[in-house]
């Protein structure tokens, strides 16, 4: 996940494509993005990864998009950390 943004705060029913717009309207290229759902309600629980283009450096955009708002929810975003397997 070197290229990954991890977001807190994403507004329940925001979709992946406002999501990605979002963080494209801040000049960073978005490769993908996963918004993470309850399978049952089929909303977000508030937070998603974005893979962002590889020329873009993580720390700068985390710069840029820490504490901006969506829809009027401020997003907390981190580099998304690799998660580690059991040995």
């Amino acid at each position: 996940m070197s290229n990954t943004l991890f977001m807190v705060n994403v507004p329940h029913n925001c979709t992946d494509t406002e999501l990605a717009e979002w963080v494209e309207s801040s000049g960073i290229k978005v490769k993908q993005v996963r918004m993470v759902r309850d399978l049952v309600a089929g909303v977000s629980p508030s937070f998603a990864y974005v893979e962002i283009e590889e020329k873009t450096p993580v720390a700068d955009a985390v710069g840029k998009l820490n504490g901006r708002n969506i829809r009027e929810r401020t997003i907390i975003v981190s580099e998304a950390r690799k998660t580690r397997t059991a040995a």
